[in-house]
């Protein structure tokens, strides 16, 4: 009886050290793994209401004595606990890692707002989203052998959301047959939870189809996060210079207005381009 417990004792010591053994040779394998993948950084880029790309920014180290390409990775992005989307991909031009060196990769990840809505419900109304992106990276060398290095990184990204634009009554203080004074205004409401500077603010301004106004206004012009900011336009016509036509314009009461503004702004995401296209009446208010 007690031999046999010995036996089984001496089985039992003999399977953990064989375990201890292979979870050594594990880990000494990954610690002798060619690649490795870090992230450097997150970005966002092309910002709309539409939607944004975001990028990780990858460092990757190739610690082998041999030269590595990516030839072909798959990922799948998560949203709100929830998987959006899944993608498998070859890469045309490999990216060459050298021997003993560094180099960077960009992963670039289209999010569609219309996509996570249609695909988590409970997304709508939120202000940010928190998602990764899983999944695994092959790297060939020149004979042909892979290194299959997994990844995944988080990121949080906002909902952006349009500026809103309110077009003023138009304000005629002079008005000939040769020529008009008047003054246009505009109001930018920024309807998101984050701070926008605009830069230049380039704006074209159309009267029934002609152009009446056109310019830049410099400066860094900020609009607080839910706030708005009123801009006034002075401006002065010559008829002579731009056509008659213009007096028939400003001799009623309203105007088919076309708004034309785009500039690039600076936010705590990144840059965001702006081009908006607002078409009103107008009200031409004539002075007393």
């Amino acid at each position: 009886m007690y031999p046999r417990l010995t036996m089984i004792t001496q089985y039992r010591r003999i399977f953990c050290v064989l375990a201890l053994l292979l979870i050594s040779a594990s880990l000494a394998l990954a610690a002798r793994r060619n690649i490795v993948l870090t992230l450097d950084k997150k970005e966002i880029r092309d910002m709309t209401s539409s939607g944004l790309v975001l990028v990780f920014q990858i460092e990757v180290a190739n610690a082998s004595s041999n030269a590595y390409s990516l030839s072909e990775y798959d990922y799948r992005v998560v949203v709100e606990g929830t998987d959006l989307f899944a993608w498998r991909t070859s890469v045309e031009a490999p990216i060459t890692v050298d021997k003993s060196s560094k180099a960077r990769i960009a992963l670039p990840i289209k999010i569609s707002y219309a996509e996570v809505y249609k695909t988590i419900p409970a997304a709508e109304g939120k202000t940010k989203l928190n998602g990764y992106a899983t999944g695994l990276m092959v790297f060939t060398d020149a004979k042909q052998r892979q290194e299959k290095v997994p990844f995944a990184f988080s990121a949080e990204f906002p909902v952006f959301k349009d500026v809103e634009i309110t077009v003023q009554p138009v304000d005629v203080k002079v008005l000939t047959i040769g020529g008009t004074e008047f003054i246009f205004s505009f109001v930018l409401r920024n309807p998101n939870d984050f701070e926008l500077v605009l830069g230049r603010l380039d704006h074209r301004l159309d009267l029934d189809g002609k152009t009446a106004a056109q310019g830049a206004i410099d400066g860094e012009n900020k609009l607080e996060p839910g706030g708005e900011k009123a801009f006034t336009l002075p401006v002065m016509l010559d008829f002579f210079e731009v056509g008659k036509e213009f007096y028939a314009i400003f001799d009623k009461p309203a105007a088919a207005c076309h708004l034309g503004l785009a500039a690039t702004a600076d936010s705590v995401w990144g840059p965001v381009k702006l081009s908006y296209s607002k078409d009103v009446p107008a009200q031409l208010k004539a002075a007393d």
